[in-house]
This record gives structure tokens, C-alpha cells and sequence, in this order.
């Protein structure tokens, strides 16, 4: 074991022996009598923990009262407002026009969701296309010239 090893078990599990895993306590007691940074670490770690244990946390009498009824921001709506109003507009023409028109693209916005989403037993994973690169590459390299003239 390290002291960085030890130092991760204080830090998870703190300074009570019994805390630490059974499977590493043995280890970890060994490492203190034979290691004497971890012994100053352990005495370290348990003056933080005491001098956190005497921290007191201070009364604030109306808090939650006030947090309660704080009155809140008002929210900016306004481009979703707008959006709303462009394509559902409340004139007569734009409910003969833009309804319809949004009713009917409907099916079309979700058939290209679910073509994104699904594949429908269509894979890319066809092995008879995998050397069209190196016929390309050998169509380019040849010479059509001779007998074209």
C-alpha cells in the first residue's frame, strides 16, 4: 500500500478504523505501524474532524419563509410567443392557410424522425461494396488514350 492508497481510504471512509473496507483493514494497519507519515496523517485528519465537529451552523429564523414568498423573475417568452403567433397566426387566413399547411407536414416530420431513428433492416454493413475505393483508384490510373483516335 501507498500513502496515496491510504490517503484515498481516510478521505473516503474517514478515520475510524472500523469504517474501512474489512478486505483492506489489516492492510491498513500494518501501514500505520510501519509508516510513520501515515500515523501523522491519520492524527491530521482526526484534529480536521474534530475541529469540524465544534462548527455550528448559524440560525437564520425566517428563512425559508422568506425563500417562499420571493417573488420570482418573469420569464422571457417573447420568441416563443412569436414563433407560436407565426405559425398558428389567430386572422382568419392564417387559420385557412398555416393549419392545414402544418397538418399536412406532420406525417413528413415524422417519417424523417423515425428514418433518423430506425433503420428497418437496412444496414450499411454490405461486404459487396467494400473495394469500390481500390476500383476507382485502378479505372483512374488506366490509360483510355491509345485507340480513341
Amino acid at each position: 500500500m501507498t500513502l496515496d492508497e491510504f490517503t484515498k481510504i481516510i478521505d473516503l471512509y474517514g478515520t475510524e478504523p472500523d469504517c474501512w473496507p474489512s478486505e483492506l483493514h489489516t492492510q491498513c494497519k500494518t501501514f500505520l505501524t510501519t509508516h510513520s507519515e501515515a500515523d501523522a496523517l491519520l492524527k491530521r485528519q482526526r484534529q480536521v474532524d474534530e475541529l469540524m465537529k465544534q462548527l455550528t451552523v448559524p440560525n437564520f429564523p425566517g428563512l425559508e419563509l422568506r425563500a417562499l414568498n420571493q417573488a420570482l423573475p418573469e420569464r422571457d417568452n417573447k420568441f416563443f410567443d412569436r414563433l407560436l403567433a407565426w405559425l398558428m397566426p389567430e386572422d382568419n387566413i392564417g387559420k385557412q392557410i398555416w393549419r392545414p399547411a402544418c397538418a399536412a407536414c406532420m406525417p413528413l416530420f415524422i417519417g424523417i424522425v423515425l428514418g433518423n431513428f430506425f433503420n428497418f433492416g437496412i444496414g450499411i454493413e454490405d461486404d459487396g461494396f467494400q473495394y469500390w475505393n481500390d476500383e476507382l483508384i485502378m479505372l483512374s490510373l488506366s490509360d483510355y488514350t491509345e485507340g480513341t483516335f
